[in-house]
């Protein structure tokens, strides 16, 4: 078996709105969830859903909208939101970069991305009662699109993405690692795993540590590390993550990727973890008032 190193997931001490400079392949788009940059839109805590104003959307560090201002980002609060395109709706919207020569049919999760993974959807939906689009003042509500696992009033409500594509391999190192990159919002019940699915078929899970208190609807970008040869086979590029919260009644993905540079910064190479024997290893970023941290179950 071909050892595995998972250099765990961390917190952004900044906001990032953009991808990562090196993206192979992206999942989704950059763009706040579909809030753009939040016009108008409060927080749980009532402040801006764009603290950081890092940049031109939502990202690391920012919220999601409290739709209806109650103080809370949550199921059955008035908070759902389908603010996808057609093609994320369609599972296609997917983006190609330097070096990517074709994405795969296989390739598949936008249908995901930018809606609210919530167990109201469905009674949103049938009141005409989910955000569409609009702006914080002045918001566009209506049924929104089909809820991407057909069953929004169960749990659980998990997303998975997968990254079937083709390159070229001279453009590529197959001495460096490999970066899964995501930006998401309001993980906050327990317990929240990540299955990552490698080319030969063997898994990993790392458990993710949820939002802390006072933060409802924070969004969070993290990192983790991949052999080069756990995502490819000469030309051949391949992964699955699969989202296990099977408690998780809301929450929400902007976008998933696979990249030659970590969005997190300070993410070391496999090399340099001193447990690299194992195949595993824990990285932990603590901020005063973000954090994340991800570690081997």
């Amino acid at each position: 078996m071909r050892r595995f190193f998972l250099a765990g997931l961390a917190l952004l001490a900044l906001g990032m709105a953009e991808a990562s400079g090196g993206m192979l392949v992206q999942i989704g788009d950059v763009n706040g969830f579909g809030y753009g940059n939040g016009n108008g839109f409060k927080a749980a805590n009532g402040g801006s859903v764009n603290p950081t104003n890092h940049s031109g959307v939502l990202t690391s560090g920012d919220y999601l909208a409290d739709i209806n201002k109650n103080g809370s980002v949550a199921t059955g609060s008035g908070d759902d939101f389908d603010l996808r395109s057609a093609l994320a709706k369609s599972n296609t919207l997917n983006f190609a970069g330097a070096g990517v020569t074709a994405i795969n049919a296989g390739t598949t999760g936008s249908k995901f991305t930018d809606i609210s993974l919530s167990t109201s959807y469905g009674t949103s939906q049938a009141a005409n009662q989910v955000l569409v689009g609009g702006t914080g003042s002045a918001p566009v509500f209506g049924a929104g699109g089909t809820f991407p696992d057909g069953s929004p009033g169960t749990l659980p409500n998990q997303p998975g993405f997968v990254f079937d594509f083709t390159i070229d391999p001279s453009q590529f190192n197959s001495a460096n690692p490999i970066f899964f990159n995501l930006i998401f919002g309001d993980y906050d019940v327990t317990p929240a795993t990540i299955q990552i699915t490698r080319l030969d078929g063997t898994t990993k899970t790392v458990t993710v540590m949820t939002q802390g208190g006072g933060q409802d609807g924070l969004i969070q970008a993290a990192t983790a590390t991949l052999n080069y040869a756990d995502v490819f086979t000469g030309s051949h590029g391949f992964l699955k993550v699969d989202f296990n919260a099977p408690n998780e009644p809301y929450t929400a993905f902007d976008y998933v990727e696979l990249s030659t540079n970590p969005l997190v910064t300070g993410v070391p190479e496999p090399a340099s973890l001193a447990l690299m024997g194992m195949g595993l290893s824990a990285l932990g970023l603590r901020g005063a008032w973000r954090r994340f941290r991800a570690q081997a179950a």
